[in-house]
């Protein structure tokens, strides 16, 4: 159903995040995300906003503000704007590219699909989202 190993982006493959995961929902985070280009500077969620897709850091650096105080900063293989998408609550921060960076972005619909079919994934976006929530 899913290409060969060889056929997934090998930035996706360097991630830490890959780490551990099953050909299987590597091949599928792969299929179904947009990569999007964030320039240094550029926002890409702002904080109460309606969270409408969530993304993964494939390349580069983000800083994550709350109240307009720094209190994180995600790297390739972490996630953003995935606890709006599970508690359908607005954005509770503001993400911004700290250097030229790229994303694997999903819409609510595909990352529910990743969620569904992706259980090891699943498993470490949840427990991610779950200490996020802890610190906000």
């Amino acid at each position: 159903m899913f290409g060969r190993i060889d056929d997934i982006n090998p930035t996706l493959l360097g991630t830490p995040f890959a780490d551990g995961l099953p050909r299987r929902e590597l091949a599928m985070i792969d299929m179904i995300s947009t990569p999007v280009p964030f320039a240094a500077g550029r926002t890409a969620m702002s904080e109460n906003a309606v969270g409408r897709e969530c993304m993964m850091v494939v390349e580069g650096s983000f800083t994550v503000e709350r109240g307009g105080v720094k209190v994180a900063e995600l790297h390739p293989g972490d996630f953003m704007g995935e606890i709006a998408l599970l508690t359908r609550q607005p954005r509770n921060a503001t993400v911004t590219a700290a250097e030229d960076s790229v994303v694997y972005a999903f819409t609510a619909r595909e990352f529910r699909s990743l969620l569904s079919n992706c259980p090891v994934l699943a498993e470490r976006v949840l427990a991610d989202a779950d200490s996020r929530q802890l610190v906000a």
